[in-house]
């Protein structure tokens, strides 16, 4: 009972030892969760079960920051903040994974043409990005949507160091 209450309340103190550790397995179960989007998966399933083991990740994460700046005499706002960031993103990810691969019953619900333009998206940015001999506005375009992409989990990374390395408060 004690492990749930630590778990899903933001309510308590995490010394900053402890509070890596589960980082880091709250970001292993994330990657983790990926497995959730294969196309195997996807066809027999959808996206319900990535959506389910994100938000329960998601809230785990928040509890386990909230904590840790409790800890460290801080309020949990800016846990709050980053972790509406990464929600954003993980909702425009299956709004574009929805609606471009229509994981629904159609054309597109045959998981390996699924996959196969998953592959062949991923090779055009990545051509696109290391074979321009120009720098026209095509690449600046797959450049910046690119590291948009990959700024909530920038944030997300650079805000759980950040929180690891504040000093505890001492008790009186």
């Amino acid at each position: 009972m004690q492990a749930v209450r630590f778990l899903l309340s933001p309510g308590g103190r995490m010394r900053p030892q402890p509070f890596i550790y589960a980082a880091a397995a709250v970001y292993l179960a994330g990657i983790a969760s990926h497995l959730l989007t294969a196309p195997d998966v996807l066809l027999r399933a959808g996206l319900w079960p990535f959506v389910g083991v994100q938000i329960v990740l998601t809230w785990i994460w928040f509890t386990l920051h909230a904590q840790r700046l409790h800890d460290a005499g801080r309020t949990g706002g800016l846990a709050v903040g980053v972790c509406l960031l990464y929600v954003l993103s993980i909702v425009l990810l299956l709004i574009v994974a929805d609606s471009f691969f229509n994981t629904s019953n159609g054309p597109m619900a045959d998981a390996n043409a699924t996959g196969a333009l998953w592959f062949i998206l991923v090779l055009y940015i990545v051509a696109a990005l290391l074979g321009s001999t120009q720098y026209d506005l095509g690449w600046v375009v797959v450049a910046i949507l690119t590291l948009l992409a990959l700024l909530p989990i920038v944030v997300a990374l650079t805000f759980t160091a950040w929180a690891a390395t504040r000093p505890s408060i001492q008790k009186a």
